[in-house]
């Protein structure tokens, strides 16, 4: 079983500062706590109240982090076994109330769910090269007005959205990049 190798931070919130472990385990790379400051920075009072989902969970940095923020439900998604176990540790020791954590891979999650969310944390291990199929399942679980994060290597092309999303925010850090878009009505101009 893989120990913790290390501990990544909660940034604000119920649980400001208290430090979550993560496993060491190959391909799992937490957001870093730059850019989940950045993230949360263009959130801001979007996460009170709001149905999170946590696809590709991994570490639960984003998740735990909505839920420290006082998102209404947060569903994070993993599809290893061994992280899952790891992920409910954590709900319990650090009493996560909010959160619910699924062990099943983000597509049978995406393809048996019919749950709308405000907000999705759609960062999968880079070289599975799931961006594009989870990407074009997952757009039809986000709500008017919901916002997608999408997290991905540099050299990754990301797919193409369709017109009734518009990017709010992105940004590049060291390898990785990030992208907020949010959902608009189609039926609208903008």
């Amino acid at each position: 079983m893989a120990k913790a190798k290390h501990t990544i931070r909660i940034i604000s919130g119920s649980h400001r500062s208290r430090r979550l472990p993560v496993l060491d385990f190959q391909g799992l790379r937490p957001t870093g706590d730059r850019l989940r400051e950045v993230l949360f920075n263009w959130l801001q009072m979007d996460i009170v109240g709001k149905n999170v989902l946590d696809l590709c969970a991994g570490s639960g940095a984003l998740g735990f982090e909505a839920a420290s923020r006082g998102a209404k439900n947060v569903i994070l998604v993993e599809a290893h076994a061994q992280i899952s176990h790891q992920l409910m540790k954590i709900k319990q020791d650090f009493q996560f109330e909010s959160a619910r954590i699924i062990n099943q891979k983000a597509q049978q999650y995406l393809q048996s769910n019919e749950q709308v969310f405000d907000l999705v944390f759609l960062d999968p291990p880079f070289s599975d090269n799931l961006m594009e199929q989870l990407t074009a399942l997952v757009i039809e679980h986000i709500s008017l007005g919901g916002f997608l994060y999408r997290e991905s290597g540099l050299d990754q092309e990301l797919p193409k959205l369709p017109d009734n999303w518009q990017l709010y925010r992105k940004k590049k850090a060291g390898q990785v990049k990030i992208e907020l878009w949010r959902k608009l009505n189609p039926n609208l101009e903008n």
